[in-house]
C-alpha cells in the first residue's frame, strides 16, 4: 500500500468491488471520505478495504445497503447493541425469506396447473385470445 493508502482501481481489485460501487458506498455514506492526493486522487485505508469485505459478506445474507448502514453506524456504539441490531435484523431476514419462499411455492403451484390446463394448438384456433391462450386460459371449474 505505497503512497499511504490505495487508489480506487487498487482498491476495486483487492476486494472486487468496482469502482463505481466504491463512489456510490463513500456517497451512500458506507465509506467514509477518503483522503486525497494533491492531485485530488482517492486514498483508501486497510480499513476501507475491510469494510468492504464486510458490505460484501453482509449482502451475502440478504441485508440490504440501508440495513448494513444502520450495521455500521451501530457498531460505534460497541458490541453488544450491534449484534442485538444484527440478530433482530436476521430475525426480520428469516421471516421475510419465509414468506418469499412461500410466495414462490404457490407461484410454482399456479404454473404447474397452468401446465395441466395446456391448450392445444388446434383448440386455441376455435376461441379469440389477445395474446396467448396459455396465459390467458381461466381454470377449469370443478362440479
Amino acid at each position: 500500500m505505497g503512497r499511504n493508502g490505495l487508489f480506487i482501481g487498487e482498491l476495486s481489485k483487492q476486494t472486487g468491488v468496482p469502482t463505481k460501487t466504491v463512489r456510490y458506498y463513500e456517497q451512500f455514506g458506507l465509506l467514509s471520505k477518503p483522503k486525497r492526493t494533491d492531485s485530488r486522487y482517492r486514498l483508501y485505508t486497510q480499513e476501507d478495504v475491510e469494510k468492504l469485505k464486510f458490505i460484501k459478506k453482509a449482502q451475502s445474507f440478504g441485508l440490504k445497503l440501508l440495513e448494513i448502514h444502520s450495521i455500521i453506524s451501530c457498531s460505534k456504539e460497541g458490541l453488544e447493541p450491534c449484534c442485538d441490531l444484527v440478530r433482530d435484523l436476521f430475525n426480520r431476514k428469516i421471516k421475510e425469506f419465509e414468506n418469499k419462499i412461500e410466495e414462490l411455492a404457490t407461484m410454482r403451484n399456479r404454473l404447474k396447473e397452468k401446465l395441466k390446463m395446456w391448450v392445444k394448438p388446434k383448440q386455441a384456433k376455435k376461441t379469440k385470445y389477445a395474446v396467448c391462450p396459455q396465459i390467458e386460459t381461466e381454470r377449469r371449474k370443478r362440479k
